[in-house]
C-alpha cells in the first residue's frame, strides 16, 4: 500500500488505484500508474530567479552532545555556508549526517556550541547565537519551520489550526479566504481546500495532514522557510503541486527556502544550490547538479529517492 509509484512498479504483480474509497482502476502496475498520473501537469516553466543579498551567514558552526554510550557526539562539526534572498537552498545527506540539527540552529530553536550564525532582518544582522527578544527572539518570527515530526492540534479543525490556534486572529470571512489561499499554496485544489476547513486532523490522510502543516508555516508569510523532509508523505502528484507552490511563493512574495531532504529527485528539481553533509560536516556545496554528481554509491542507495540514470 503506497503512493510511491516506483515502489508499486518495482514490487507488485498487480495493482489497484483507489479514488475516494472506490476502485478506479485494476491491472498491471504500469497501467494503474499511468491512470494515477493521467492529467498530471508538470510542464510549467519557471524563470531563473535572481537571488539577492546574503540573508543567512554561518561560520564554523559546531553543535556537540554528550551521549552515555557514545561520549561526545558532534552532530554539526565546523559548518560554514551562506544563503541568499529568494534562493532555494538544499541540505542533503544520509540519516545522522547532521541535517536536522543544522536546520534547528538556523531556525533559532537550539544554540550552537560554538561558531557564528547571523540572519538579516530588514537592514540589521541578528546574532542567532544570543538569546533574548532583541537577538534570536527577534528573528524567529520571520522564520518558518516545518518539522519532520510535525504536529497539528488534534481537537481543532483545519481552519482553527491555520488561524487562532497559532495566534493569528482574523474575522471569520477573512480567515477562511486566507486559509483557502494558503492551502492552495500547499498543494490542495480550491474545492478540496473548502471541503476540509471544518475537518479535524484525524479525519485527514497522512499526506493531507502534512500539507496542512505546510500551510500552517506558509500562512505567516515568513521571510525564510525551512522545510525538513517536506515530501516524506506526499504522493507524486501532490509533490508536483508543492514544488509549484514553493516556486510561486519565491517569485510572488520573495520568500527564501531552506530544504532539508532525502528526496534527491525533489532536490534536483527545486534547489538552486545544495550542501552535502557527512558526519556533521559540509563536504560539498554548490550548484545542485554538481553536488549530486559527487554522491557516493552508498549515499545513492540509502537516500530514499535514488537519482534516475542520466
Amino acid at each position: 500500500t503506497s503512493h510511491f509509484s516506483q515502489v508499486i512498479e518495482d514490487v507488485a504483480s498487480r495493482a489497484i488505484l483507489l479514488v475516494d474509497g472506490a476502485i478506479a482502476k485494476i491491472g498491471s502496475p504500469k497501467e494503474v500508474i499511468s491512470e494515477f498520473m493521467a492529467g498530471c501537469d508538470d510542464t510549467e516553466v519557471f524563470e531563473h530567479a535572481e537571488t539577492g543579498e546574503k540573508i543567512v551567514v554561518a561560520r564554523d558552526l559546531v553543535k556537540r552532545y554528550i551521549s552515555v554510550d557514545r561520549g561526545v557526539v558532534r552532530a554539526v562539526n565546523g559548518v560554514s555556508f551562506d544563503v541568499y534572498t529568494k534562493e532555494i537552498f538544499g541540505i542533503i545527506g544520509k540519516s545522522g549526517a547532521g541535517k536536522t540539527t543544522l536546520s534547528r540552529i538556523i531556525a533559532g530553536l537550539i544554540e550552537p556550541t560554538s561558531g557564528e550564525i547571523n540572519i538579516k532582518i530588514g537592514d540589521d544582522w541578528v546574532d542567532m547565537t544570543k538569546p533574548g527578544v532583541e537577538q534570536r527572539g527577534r528573528a524567529k518570527e520571520y522564520i518558518g519551520l516545518l518539522h519532520q515530526e510535525y504536529d497539528l492540534y488534534p481537537h481543532r479543525n483545519v481552519l482553527d489550526n491555520l488561524t487562532d490556534a497559532i495566534g493569528l486572529e482574523f474575522p471569520k470571512e477573512l480567515a477562511m479566504r486566507k486559509a483557502i489561499v494558503t492551502l492552495k499554496m500547499a498543494g490542495f485544489t480550491e474545492e478540496k481546500s473548502k471541503e476540509i476547513l471544518e475537518r479535524l486532523p484525524g479525519q485527514l490522510s497522512e499526506g493531507e495532514r502534512h500539507r496542512v502543516a505546510l500551510a500552517q508555516v506558509l500562512i505567516r508569510e515568513p521571510k525564510i522557510v525551512i522545510l525538513d523532509e517536506p515530501t516524506g508523505t506526499m504522493d507524486p502528484i501532490t509533490k508536483i503541486d508543492v514544488k509549484h507552490s514553493i516556486m510561486h511563493s519565491r517569485d510572488d512574495i520573495d520568500e527564501t527556502f531552506i530544504v532539508v531532504s532525502h528526496d534527491m529527485e525533489f532536490v534536483r528539481e527545486i534547489c538552486d544550490r545544495i550542501a552535502l553533509m557527512r558526519g556533521g560536516k559540509i563536504v560539498e556545496i554548490g550548484k545542485t547538479a554538481d553536488v549530486l554528481a559527487h554522491l557516493t554509491e552508498d549515499e545513492r542507495k540509502i537516500m530514499t529517492q535514488a537519482i534516475p540514470p542520466a
